[in-house]
């Protein structure tokens, strides 16, 4: 007899499973410009960011400073954002977005708004015993996939 347990475990796969491939299809068009998952991720932490450099984007991300660098230059060669070397500092970089990396970038924050939203009315319904249970699983999920050796 399968237990509940089986069945989450077996769900846990296939949500990941989805996720995994939505995002390796998934090429977001705009005004001519093809943005592909890793530079749409980079791209939206850059608009919540002040001034940064590779290394904490990379930390951030969980990605290599390398993986990180290449995917600003090519964003700066799609004319999304602006790299600017301090003066002072060889090692950091103020990044900004240019005018159409922020309206991709507004543009790909309206699709997560709408994602969250189709949540909204599930999460209103559970009581707050409930959504602790929610929060603490993604925390868990978040730290498993932390745990990874991915390289």
């Amino acid at each position: 007899m399968e237990t509940l347990t089986e069945d989450i475990k077996r769900q846990i796969i296939q949500v990941l499973n989805k996720i995994i491939f939505a995002e390796k299809k998934k090429i977001f068009r705009f005004k001519g410009v093809s943005l592909y998952p890793s530079e749409i991720h980079l791209m939206l932490v850059i608009k919540n960011e002040r001034d940064t450099n590779a290394t904490e984007i990379a930390k951030e991300l969980g990605l290599t400073k390398g993986a990180v660098s290449q995917t600003l230059s090519r964003l700066e060669k799609k004319g999304i954002l602006l790299k600017t070397k301090d003066p002072y500092n060889k090692n950091e970089l103020t990044l900004s977005l240019t005018g159409l990396g922020k309206k991709a970038s507004e543009l790909c924050q309206s699709g997560q708004a709408s994602f969250l939203k189709a949540h909204e009315g599930f999460l209103e319904e559970l009581d707050t015993r409930e959504k602790e249970v929610i929060w603490r699983f993604l925390l868990h999920m978040e730290r498993a996939i932390d745990g990874l050796n991915l390289s």
